[in-house]
């Protein structure tokens, strides 16, 4: 039983310790087990971990992990690979662009006996076992490793599916492990999957993406274009899959070390001045859910109070703007020191992200602002983004709760070359590391969720972003398809219990 889906775009690479694209670990993360596994609800479940122990302190976890577990080359699973794969993600030599990050205070990885580990941290993060739920932070084999010398690799794992083939420029492919007997509790089929193989095919354009579908070409698309939804729904041979994606909503984060958006009062003019509504009607058509918080809605610890901070009003954010110094010319461009307002906005070719571009800049330019947008290629944009190359850029983060905020919003990743996009440091609004450093010594929602609802109140107030949507995964399907679930961010696809039955 093949499965063939239509993907909107070729990653670079598909290495989970080194790359940071979302759509690789989509398509991948049937290659991968964890060490453990989350719930919506938070609560965190055995993988290739059967159990653990946290020290008092917070800065040593003991594992014991499963013995009766091989990678796909015939390497067995142990100890040592789950040392060779968090040191790998960890060492500055490898400059992984996300893996590396959510390890945390990670210090080493001490291997007690071949299947029992303490991995010890610098400090309390309370964000450690959730990193370990995530498909970045999957065991790979050591032998593959070690084989592939540095840069990028190929994920050799032990999960449902084996890689089997990347042919560039067409498709991905992944095949059924017949011996895997090991499935996390997330899901229901114990052994093998159902499907034999699962081919990822690249269709950036998005009416070629849908007309593949209703051609029969693919089973199933990705990131279906919002506008072909209500008529897949209403073609009797379809299926719309909606699935909310938890984290940090895409929101537009201005720069607030480069040009005009230093400025508080400009930022605020910027939030105040977007009529966010209307940009997320006309490029979702109400497929997408608006955001107005740093974290979506459907995500635990989401500060609810904060609809409605920054309602659209073009003549406040007029005000804010002539009050900082920022006047209209004639021609209606606004002006400081003879200098025009000019923002950067860097976006990608997908997403839509130019749609949000073209729209900023229309809304933007009725007070003033210059806006040009840049297209850029994925590793080109993250570059950007990490290097602060930006005025505006819009950036989310997939997560399972508020406690992801410290990835994008601690000065300690917002520096030259981190994926903190505001690019604050530690002397601005420095309240918000405060609150961050106290919430990540806290292992319970209970104590941490307050805390993250302050972090995203500052946050705002800082005006470091403008929350724009909340993500969601939109898949498109022939109504054959059944049993795609989800993991806990709601963002990879778990296809253990996926079956496809064959068409009428």
């Amino acid at each position: 039983m093949q499965l063939k889906i239509g993907v909107h775009y070729e990653p670079s690479n598909v290495d989970p310790h080194l790359g940071a694209a979302e759509l690789a670990l989509q398509m991948t993360q049937g290659c991968l087990d964890t060490l453990v596994n989350k719930t919506v609800e938070g609560a965190v479940l055995p993988g290739l971990a059967l159990d653990w122990t946290v020290s008092e302190d917070q800065c040593r976890y003991a594992f014991t992990l499963r013995d009766d577990v091989v990678f796909h080359d015939g390497t067995p699973f142990d100890g040592a690979a789950v040392k060779a794969s968090l040191d790998r993600a960890r060492d500055p030599a490898n400059a992984s662009q996300l893996a590396g990050s959510l390890l945390g205070s990670y210090r080493e990885t001490r291997v007690l006996a071949p299947h029992r580990i303490e991995i010890v941290l610098d400090r309390p993060y309370a964000l450690f076992l959730d990193a370990l739920s995530q498909g970045w932070l999957a065991p790979m084999s050591p032998r593959a490793m070690q084989e592939a010398g540095p840069g990028f690799m190929l994920p050799v794992g032990t999960g449902p599916f084996i890689f089997d083939r990347w042919d560039k420029g067409d498709r991905l492919v992944i095949r059924r492990n017949p011996a895997y007997a090991w499935a996390p509790g997330l899901v229901e089929t114990d052994g093998p999957a159902h499907l034999d193989e699962i081919h990822f095919l690249f269709l950036s354009d998005e009416a070629a993406r849908t007309a593949a579908l209703k051609a029969g070409t693919v089973d199933a698309i990705f990131a279906t274009a919002p506008a072909d939804c209500a008529g897949l729904r209403a073609d009797g041979r379809f299926q719309v899959i909606t699935q909310p994606v938890r984290g940090v909503p895409v929101s537009l984060m201005m720069n607030i070390k480069r040009g005009a958006t230093r400025d508080l009062a400009v930022r605020q003019a910027l939030s105040q001045g977007l009529d966010v509504d209307a940009l997320v009607a006309q490029v979702f058509h109400g497929e997408f859910e608006r955001a107005f918080s740093p974290v979506s809605q459907f995500t635990l610890g989401c500060a609810e109070d904060l609809r409605g901070l920054y309602p659209h009003d073009p003549a406040r954010a007029a005000a804010l703007l002539d009050a900082a110094g920022w006047l209209a010319g004639d021609d209606g461009l606004r002006r400081r020191d003879g200098e025009v307002l000019t923002l950067d906005f860097l976006a990608l070719p997908v997403n839509s992200y130019p749609e949000f571009g073209a729209i900023v800049t229309e809304q933007l330019g009725r007070l003033g602002v210059r806006v040009n947008v840049v297209l850029l290629s994925p590793p080109d944009w993250i570059r950007a983004g990490m290097q602060g190359e930006h005025g505006l850029i819009p950036q989310g983060k997939f997560a399972s709760s508020s406690q992801l905020l410290g990835f994008v919003y601690h000065s300690r990743h917002s520096g030259p070359g981190s994926y903190g996009w505001s690019k604050r440091g530690p002397e601005d609004h420095a309240r918000i590391d405060a609150l961050i450093d106290a919430a990540e010594t806290c292992l319970d929602p209970a104590d941490y969720v307050p805390l993250f609802e302050e972090v995203q109140r500052e946050v705002m107030q800082a005006a470091l972003a403008i929350p724009l949507h909340c993500n969601t995964n939109l898949i498109a399907a022939r109504k054959g398809l059944a049993g795609l679930r989800f993991d806990a961010i709601g963002a990879y696809p778990l296809f253990h219990d996926t079956t496809l039955a064959e068409e009428a």
